[in-house]
């Protein structure tokens, strides 16, 4: 049995354990295979409780990993532990890095760098549209879109990666043969195609809420940057900031309205140092990225826009706006308006959104 295997023992036990307590081991005996062959007296001496130290005597049988190495064959689940050569090379320089990742898809390579587009469950339409809106040209530009496959700007920020035709991970606060949250099969799927979903914990593990902040250390460690498209004052996307920080990521923040409570916590972010970020290329200048060609259709192609169509689409923005409030910026009549926004959403430049309101697309 070699040691990435004995290293997949040890992998097992992170759900219970966490991985603070599986780098303590590793960290005093040095090698997975000698916590393995470690008696009960020297576990203890580790540090560990009677309990613990029994959990771990009474799992040491090969034939279970045998087992698990099997149902992982059958799934399409790869095992990758911090000591492989293709093991993530900035996740394996955080503070406490996971023992092992389990993933299904195409692990993208060490050179291609990474960035996380996170922010909150509950967003607004703006949120959702400056994820998707800075991960597509990203994605162009060939930089890895991390993020943690959650509703809300999670989720928008890998579809955003798709839409480019560039490659996503997902990191999941569960096991990954778990699609979590269920809606999100046919992003799964996407995501598997075009990247990978990845985690620490083995198969079979359902998703547990003290699982998540673990999680976010994880995303922010893949990443050379990471950035809030939208949160908060006490959003949990701020716990994936704070480890961010602690692993030495550049920060970026979008700026929002200043009197949306969803938006205060990456105003705050930027009032205190957080690198503003309006468009794509202030993400490739923070990472020192130069722009490798004109991403395409990023914005809509002026020249194919009547004069009326220019004027309702230059009213717009990634907020949401009613029909009575463009009717009044733009001067139209409803009818002509009307048709105009249209015309405009079946070109596919703006999107209707419940309660007669507009957003630009991207």
């Amino acid at each position: 049995m070699n040691d990435e295997l004995y290293m997949l023992w040890l992998s097992t036990f992170v759900g219970y354990l966490g991985s603070r307590k599986l780098n303590d081991l590793l960290s005093y005996f040095g090698a997975a295979k000698c916590v393995f062959n470690a008696p009960a007296a020297a576990l203890r001496e580790a540090g560990f409780t009677p309990l613990l130290t029994d959990r771990i005597m009474r799992n040491r049988d090969l034939s279970a990993v045998e087992k698990l190495l099997q149902e992982m064959e059958a799934q399409n689940i790869k095992y990758l532990s911090r000591k492989h050569e293709d093991f993530p090379m900035l996740l394996a320089a955080i503070p406490d890095p996971p023992a092992g990742i389990f993933y299904i898809g195409e692990l993208p390579s060490n050179n291609l760098h990474k960035v996380s587009i996170i922010g909150s469950r509950k967003c607004s339409e703006y949120g959702l549209m400056a994820a998707r809106t800075l991960a597509t040209p990203l994605a162009r530009q060939g930089i890895v879109i991390v993020s943690g496959m959650a509703r809300g700007v999670d989720s928008a920020a890998h579809k955003g990666a798709l839409e480019g035709g560039g490659k996503t991970i997902a990191v999941l606060g569960c096991g990954v043969d778990i699609c979590y949250p269920s809606e999100a099969f046919k992003l799964r799927k996407q995501i598997i195609e075009n990247g990978c979903v990845l985690s620490e914990y083995p198969p079979n593990t359902k998703p547990q809420k003290h699982f998540f902040p673990a999680r976010n250390r994880i995303i922010s460690g893949l990443s050379h940057a990471v950035i809030v498209a939208e949160a908060g004052r006490k959003s949990g996307t701020l716990i994936t900031v704070d480890m961010a920080n602690d692993q030495g990521r550049e920060v970026l923040a979008v700026p929002g309205n200043i009197s949306s409570k969803l938006s205060e916590g990456t105003n705050r972010l930027i009032r205190d140092g957080a690198f503003p970020v309006i468009d794509y290329t202030d993400a490739l200048f923070a990472l020192g990225i130069s722009e490798e060609a004109e991403p395409q259709n990023d914005k809509p192609a002026e020249k194919i826009l009547a004069p009326d169509e220019k004027r309702v689409y230059d009213t717009m923005s990634l907020a949401a706006v009613s029909f009575d409030s463009l009717q009044e910026a733009t001067g139209l009549t409803a009818g002509q308006l009307h048709l105009i926004c249209i015309a405009l959403e079946l070109k596919k430049y703006i999107k209707k959104l419940p309660g007669a309101r507009y957003i630009k697309s991207m």
